[in-house]
C-alpha cells in the first residue's frame, strides 16, 4: 500500500491542513477519517498523530486501532519512531519525554506488558506523577486488570484530590465494575470540578440511567451533546483497509515478526468474510442462510460485536424474540452507552409481553441518545400499555419533533388519538400520512376508522377497501369492512371478510401500534396490539348470523 503513496501536492496540503483546522478535536471519528486522508497523502507522520488522539478519545474504537497498526507497521513508522525514542534513552537515561512516548506507543498498539515496564520506569523516578499513574491505569485497564486500575487511580486521587480527570477515569472504572453508587460520586464530583467537560457528564447519563432516573440520565444526554454534538452522530468511519484489503494482514505480520503482544479489543480480528456473506444473504431476504453464515463468522472470530450486533437484528426481524433477546443482553452488558441495542432489546422484550422491562429499556437508550426518534416512538407505545396516556402522547410526539416524516410514529400518535376520542386531531394525522404516502394502507384503514365512527360507513367502507387494494393481507382492514358493511346491510360481503379477517390473524384490532427498530436495508413490520390482552378464536369460523335491526 505504501509503495503507491507520494507526498502531497502544495494545494492537497494545504486543503487537509484547512480540513484539520475545521474538524472538532473532540470527535474521535473525524480524526480517524483525517488520519486516513493523511495517510493516502503520504502524511505518515500527521496519520499517526490523527489515530492516536481518536484512540485516546475512545480506546474501543477498532478501525482506529487497525488503522495505527496499519500506519505502524506497513509504513516503517514504528521502526523509525521507537530506534529515535530507545537512541533518546540511550543518550539520556532520564529523558523522561522519549520513555512517556515509547509508553504511550507501546499502550496504543495494545502491547500492555511493554507499557507498563516503561511507565514503571517513570513511577520509580517520581511516584507521584499523576499523569503516569493515569497511564498506568489505562494499561491495567486494557489488559482487563480493572481492580489494579482502581487502585492506582486511587493513589492519583490522594495526590490531587481536585483532579476532574482522574475523577471521570475512576467513575467509569467503578462503571464497569458495577459500582454504580462508587460511579455517580465521582463522576457528579468530576462534573462540578469541570462542568465542560462531556464525557463524564456523558457518562454520567449512563450510571444515572442504570441507577432508574431516567429524567436525570436524559438531561445528562442532552447536556453533553450540546457540549459536544459530536456525541449524537453517527459517523461512517474510515478504514484503510479499503484502499488494500490486505494491508490489516501484513500490519499483523510485521508486528508479530518484532514480538510484540497484543491485548486490545482489536486483537485476532479477522476479515470480515462470512460477516460479508451473511449480509448479502440478509439483502436478499435469506435470513436463515444470513444466520448460518453469521454463525460461522463467531466460529472464525471476525469481529465479535459486529456480527452479534447483525444477527441479533436478523433474530428480530424473523420474529424470533428469545434469540434476540439472548444476544442484546450481552450487547448492552458490552456496550452499555449503545442507544440502538438498548432500543431493540426493548422491542425483543415488548413483543414477548414483557411491557414494563421493554419501557426501561427504552428510556436506557434515550438516556445514552435523546435524540433516538425510534425509541421515542417505542416508548409511546410502552407508556400507553402502560397506561400512561400523557407520556404516550409525548414520546410520539418527541419522535415527530426529531423526524417529521416518521410514518409509525404519526401512524401511531393518530389512533392513539381515536383511542382517546380525538376523532379531528387524529383524522388530521391520518392525513398527514396519506400526503406523505398517499397509498398507505394503514393511513387509509385509519380513516376508515374515523368514518366509521361518525357513522360514514359508506365513505368508511371505500376507505377500508383502499387500505385492502394496498395491502391485500391487512387483517385489521378486512375486520373494518365486514363491520361496516354490517351497518350497510351487505351481510353476505360482511361475512366475506370476517371469514378472510380470521384467516389471517386471528386477534382482532381496528389497529396495531407499530415499534421502530434503526436497521440499514429493511422496513420492517413490528406491529403490536394496542391492548395488552385480547380474544381470540382458535378454530375456523364457517359461519355467521347477522340480526338485522
Amino acid at each position: 500500500m505504501s509503495s503507491t503513496i507520494t507526498a502531497p501536492a502544495p494545494r492537497d496540503l494545504a486543503i487537509l491542513q484547512s480540513f484539520a483546522h475545521r474538524i472538532d478535536a473532540g470527535d474521535p471519528g473525524a480524526l480517524n477519517n483525517l488520519g486516513v486522508l493523511y495517510f493516502t497523502k503520504g502524511m505518515t507522520e500527521e496519520a499517526v498523530a490523527a489515530f492516536t488522539r481518536a484512540l485516546e478519545l475512545d480506546v474501543r474504537m477498532t478501525i482506529a486501532q487497525r488503522n495505527l497498526e496499519i500506519a505502524y507497521f506497513t509504513s516503517g513508522y514504528y521502526d523509525r519512531r521507537v530506534a529515535e525514542l530507545h537512541e533518546r534513552l540511550t543518550r539520556t537515561a532520564t529523558d523522561r519525554g522519549a520513555r512517556w512516548e515509547l509508553g504511550r506507543t507501546h499502550l496504543l498498539l495494545g502491547d500492555v506488558p511493554r507499557a507498563l515496564d516503561e511507565f514503571s520506569v517513570l513511577l520509580r523516578e517520581d511516584p507521584d506523577d499523576v499523569a503516569v499513574i493515569r497511564q498506568v491505569a489505562t494499561a491495567e485497564a486494557r489488559g482487563g486488570n480493572l481492580e489494579s486500575a482502581w487502585h492506582w487511580l486511587r493513589h492519583a486521587l490522594d495526590v490531587e484530590p481536585e483532579n476532574a480527570a482522574v475523577l471521570l477515569q475512576l467513575g467509569e472504572v467503578a462503571y464497569h465494575r458495577g459500582l454504580n453508587e462508587e460511579a455517580r460520586v465521582y463522576l457528579s464530583r468530576a462534573v462540578e470540578l469541570a462542568p465542560d467537560d462531556a464525557d463524564a457528564t456523558y457518562l454520567l447519563g449512563f450510571v444515572l440511567g442504570d441507577q432508574g432516573d431516567h429524567e436525570g440520565a436524559m438531561a445528562a444526554a442532552a447536556r453533553a451533546q450540546r457540549l459536544n454534538p459530536s456525541l449524537g452522530v453517527a459517523r461512517a468511519n474510515l478504514s484503510l483497509e479499503r484502499f488494500d484489503r490486505g494491508s490489516h494482514h501484513h500490519a499483523r505480520e510485521e508486528r508479530e515478526a518484532r514480538g510484540i503482544v497484543d491485548d486490545s479489543a482489536a486483537a485476532g480480528a479477522q476479515p470480515l468474510t462470512h460477516y460479508n456473506l451473511g449480509l448479502a444473504f440478509r439483502h436478499k431476504g435469506y435470513l436463515d442462510e444470513a444466520i448460518r453464515e453469521y454463525g460461522l463468522a463467531l466460529d472464525r472470530g471476525e469481529d465479535p460485536l459486529l456480527v452479534r450486533q447483525a444477527m441479533a437484528e436478523v433474530h428480530l426481524l424473523r420474529g424470533d424474540m428469545p434469540a434476540a433477546l439472548a444476544l442484546y443482553d450481552q450487547l448492552v452488558a458490552e456496550r452499555p452507552h449503545d442507544a440502538k441495542a438498548w432500543n431493540e432489546r426493548g422491542v425483543a422484550l415488548h413483543h414477548g409481553g414483557e411491557y414494563a422491562a421493554a419501557l426501561d429499556c427504552y428510556a436506557h437508550a434515550l438516556a445514552a441518545d435523546p435524540h433516538c426518534s425510534v425509541a421515542w416512538n417505542n416508548l409511546g407505545v410502552a407508556a400507553h400499555h402502560a397506561g400512561d396516556g400523557d407520556r404516550a402522547l409525548d414520546g410520539f410526539t418527541r419522535a415527530l419533533q426529531l423526524n417529521a416524516g416518521f410514518l409509525k410514529a404519526r401512524l401511531n400518535l393518530a389512533y392513539f388519538l381515536v383511542r382517546r376520542g380525538d376523532v379531528e386531531d387524529a383524522l388530521i394525522a391520518y392525513r398527514q400520512v396519506l400526503r406523505l404516502d398517499p397509498e398507505h394502507p394503514v393511513g387509509w384503514n385509519g380513516v376508515g376508522l374515523v368514518l366509521s365512527g361518525a357513522k360514514r360507513f359508506d365513505e368508511a367502507r371505500n376507505a377500508f377497501g383502499r387500505a385492502i387494494e394496498a395491502r391485500p393481507g391487512y387483517a385489521e382492514a378486512h375486520y373494518n369492512l365486514g363491520f361496516a358493511l354490517t351497518n350497510l346491510g351487505d351481510y353476505a360481503g360482511a361475512l366475506r371478510e370476517t371469514q378472510r379477517a380470521l384467516e389471517l390473524d386471528a386477534f382482532y384490532a381496528p389497529q396495531k401500534f407499530e415499534l421502530a427498530i434503526a436497521v440499514e436495508y429493511e422496513d420492517p413490520r413490528l406491529d403490536i396490539a394496542p391492548d395488552l390482552a385480547g380474544e381470540r378464536r382458535d378454530t375456523t369460523v364457517t359461519s355467521f348470523r347477522f340480526e338485522e335491526g
